[in-house]
């Protein structure tokens, strides 16, 4: 098979891995954990005319040799999504959590996998977003990972391609949930960063999740991984954001409180401020840092009635807080919501720390 004609039956598959790929995500976003039956019926439906036929064909297309590993690399990650629709589609009772996470450890494998294809792949560029282009010698960019070290946990850090350009990048820094990592959490923030063009810092916790009990221990780290990020990186320190989900949401509340210098922003989704805070609230730390509180009627960890007092309680001792209340939403992945509600937040304070009207 020539290059040409193998490119042509490509794109077909491409678009069924696109699809396959999205389907996965609109299921991390609105799953509720009570109702994982209507959640796999959904997938099933979603998935049944794309897996297995996805990497059946693929293993029935003949690459020509200078396609070959390419073409090795798209028949491994058809394969993860079929092994990750099975996790999902079989979980059941107690154990459909550890399904769960294992289903989004294999997802999150093949982005790894892809994202540096996506050159190759015109119609699968399109889901990790488009950006400028790349720096002439391509280095420095795309998803970069530090490990662990005496100043930080380990972090995944995301840097545009059209990076450094003529200016310096604001920041989104994104904290993971409970038992999750910055690894796999980047990927709610990638694409929307591609597009808008900011850099992304997703630290990892330094125990299974935040220290929300004794604060200083991940405090210390998370700022230590955002000073890197400033001394590596050309970061605009007037534009650094900070977002978490859930133990991540909870955990953004004490650093907005504990070293608000850093931050123009914060938004907690799905999270609940700590009684830790107290001492803090009284002292009215951290004040002057904008805060978006997100959070689903729907969850079923933090109840909604103690964020609606939290929130009252923030803006009666002068916090600058808005607060997104969403009617049908519980307690997942939060990637619509940032793209609809967090992201135009930080551009709006961007507009506002510069100036631009």
């Amino acid at each position: 098979m020539n290059q040409e004609d193998y490119g042509t039956q490509l794109r077909l598959l491409e678009h069924y891995l696109l699809l396959t790929l999205e389907a996965f995500e609109a299921e991390f976003e609105d799953l509720r954990f009570g109702e994982v039956g209507a959640s796999q019926e959904r997938l099933r439906t979603a998935l049944d005319p794309l897996i297995p036929a996805t990497r059946h064909a693929l293993m029935a297309l003949e690459p020509p040799p200078e396609c070959a590993d390419l073409h090795r690399q798209l028949v491994a990650a058809a394969t993860r999504c079929e092994d990750a629709a099975q996790l999902w589609l079989r979980g059941e009772g107690a154990t459909f959590i550890t399904s769960f996470v294992q289903c989004r450890q294999l997802l999150v494998q093949t982005l790894e996998q892809l994202y540096p294809l996506r050159g190759q792949l015109p119609v699968l560029i399109e889901y990790f977003g488009r950006s400028a282009e790349p720096a002439a010698d391509g280095s420095g960019v795309g998803l970069i990972r530090w490990e662990s070290c005496d100043d930080h946990e380990a972090c995944a850090l995301y840097v545009p391609d059209g990076y450094p350009g003529d200016r310096d990048w604001p920041l989104i820094v994104a904290l993971h949930g409970a038992s999750g990592n910055g690894r796999e959490y980047l990927w709610t923030w990638q694409r929307l960063a591609a597009e808008h063009g900011y850099l992304v810092l997703a630290p990892k916790s330094t125990d299974i999740t935040w220290s929300i009990l004794e604060p200083p221990v991940d405090v210390a780290s998370v700022t230590a991984a955002i000073d890197r990020a400033a001394a590596e990186y050309r970061i605009d320190r007037q534009r650094v954001f900070l977002s978490g989900l859930s133990d991540g949401a909870t955990f953004s509340y004490l650093l907005a409180l504990l070293a608000s210098e850093y931050f123009a922003g914060v938004a907690p989704i799905a999270g609940e401020l700590s009684q830790i805070a107290e001492p803090l609230l009284r002292r009215r730390e951290g004040r002057e840092v904008p805060l978006l509180v997100v959070h689903g009627v729907h969850d079923h960890i933090f109840p909604i009635q103690t964020v609606r007092s939290t929130c009252g309680l923030l803006k009666h001792l002068g916090y600058d807080i808005r607060f997104d209340e969403l009617p049908d939403w519980g307690h997942a992945y939060p990637y619509r919501i940032h793209r609809e509600l967090v992201m135009p937040w930080f551009e709006a304070l961007t507009g506002r720390a510069t100036g631009v009207v």
